[in-house]
Formats: C-alpha cells, sequence, structure tokens
C-alpha cells in the first residue's frame, strides 16, 4: 500500500506542476482531474482561441496493479523519465501509447 501512496503522490506532484504552464495564446484553462478512487490521472486544457474551441487531453496517466501506465503524452516533457527521476522503477513504468510489440524495445515495462 505504501508503494501506491508514493506513485499517486509523484503523479500528482508531477500533473500539478505541468499544470501550471498557462498557454501562451487564448482564454485557456489548464486543469488536473485526479481520481483517487480508480486511479486516472489527467491534464485537460479547456478555453478558446480566438473564436476557436480548445480542448483536450495533454496527459492522461493510470496507476493499475502497482504500475504507472502513461497512457497519454502530448507534450514534450518526458514523464516516463522524470517519474524514474523520482524513484519509480522503469519496471514499473508503462508507457501504454505504444503498442505491446515496441514497448518490449523500451527501457520501461510491457505491461
Amino acid at each position: 500500500m505504501a508503494k501506491l501512496e508514493e506513485y499517486r503522490q509523484h503523479v500528482q506532484q508531477l500533473l500539478t506542476k505541468y499544470s501550471s504552464y498557462k498557454p501562451a495564446y487564448g482564454d485557456v484553462e489548464v486543469e488536473t482531474i485526479f481520481d483517487t478512487k480508480q486511479d486516472r490521472y489527467l491534464i485537460v486544457s479547456v478555453g478558446w482561441e480566438s473564436k476557436h474551441r480548445v480542448y483536450g487531453c495533454s496527459i492522461h496517466i493510470d496507476i493499475k496493479d502497482e504500475k504507472i501506465w502513461i497512457q497519454q503524452n502530448r507534450t514534450e516533457i518526458d514523464i516516463a523519465k522524470e517519474l524514474a527521476a523520482l524513484g519509480v522503477s522503469k519496471q514499473d513504468i508503462v508507457i501504454g501509447f505504444h503498442s505491446p510489440t515496441i514497448r518490449k524495445f523500451t527501457e520501461f515495462a510491457v505491461g
């Protein structure tokens, strides 16, 4: 249980940090969504740029079976590397947006 709490803390810490970076354009809010019961964590952008709607998930992380699954990362941030720097074992980090056939060639967990 301590490992799960540690992973939750690391994920929330990183997403809180990156959600504080506001876009330089438009009227866009950057929101964190933390579902600690189902262990789903997201950064979502919501707003307007001129007459165009802005809405999208830039980062989505789940914690499943004591592993951190990076489901989406539409940023230049290397979330897996940052989690490893915080002490998370690379074997507990899954790059979920890569296919299982590609994951086996990375330094991180397959699933």
